[in-house]
């Protein structure tokens, strides 16, 4: 918003009047005719750290939420395992190697990024 009203205090503020005038000067434009000035990227545009570190934060959570929807699971299994309900140790037992496969791919996850992050 600010870059939007310096640009603008850039194109009509040279003879605009004093509004004009402070803006220009504020911002380091001084006379009309001054280089061109690029307009910075949002913080989520193509390239930028924050669209990288969104990426994982959001991986990072759906990790996270897996393994811990798949330790409910069986935590539930177990506790029908333990209440004799029919078929309660099949569920149990495949929860349990989901869990194990989707905390370990986790696990490994977070090694590879501690490693190249040095």
């Amino acid at each position: 918003m600010a870059t939007e009203e310096r640009d603008r205090g850039g194109h009509h503020g040279a003879a605009g009047g004093p509004a004009g005038g402070a803006a220009d000067g504020a911002a380091g434009g001084g006379a009309s005719g001054a280089a061109y000035e690029p307009e910075p990227l949002s913080d989520l545009e193509r390239g930028t750290v924050q669209r990288a570190q969104l990426r994982t934060r959001v991986a990072d959570i759906a990790w996270t939420a897996l393994v811990v929807v798949l330790a409910a699971w069986v935590l539930w299994s177990a506790i029908g395992v333990a209440r004799a309900e029919a078929n309660a140790w099949v569920y149990c037992a495949i929860g349990a190697v989901l869990f194990a496969v989707a905390l370990w791919a986790r696990l490994s996850t977070l090694r590879a990024r501690a490693r190249t992050r040095l």
